[in-house]
């Protein structure tokens, strides 16, 4: 990442660089940050909540499960 950003980083709240770029349908920015390596399901939950469709396609591209519930135990398509 340009001059050495920290993608695993977390805020307050517990959220990743991935979350924000999820929710906003950043799929080139998403992609970006998911082949740094960095991988969780939040971002997953983010994207469907908010329709993110090619974010969502990309994170099921890059592995991320559709079938993981969320802190509350929610699926993504609640």
């Amino acid at each position: 990442m340009i001059n050495g950003a920290n993608l695993a980083a977390q805020d307050d709240h517990g959220c990743r660089p991935s979350h924000p770029t999820a929710n906003h349908g950043h799929s080139f920015t998403l992609q970006i940050v998911l082949q740094s390596g960095v991988r969780e399901q939040r971002p997953v939950h983010e994207a469907t909540l908010h329709g993110g469709l090619g974010c969502l396609q990309l994170l099921v591209k890059w592995g991320c499960s559709i079938d993981s519930g969320g802190h509350n135990g929610n699926l993504p398509v609640h």
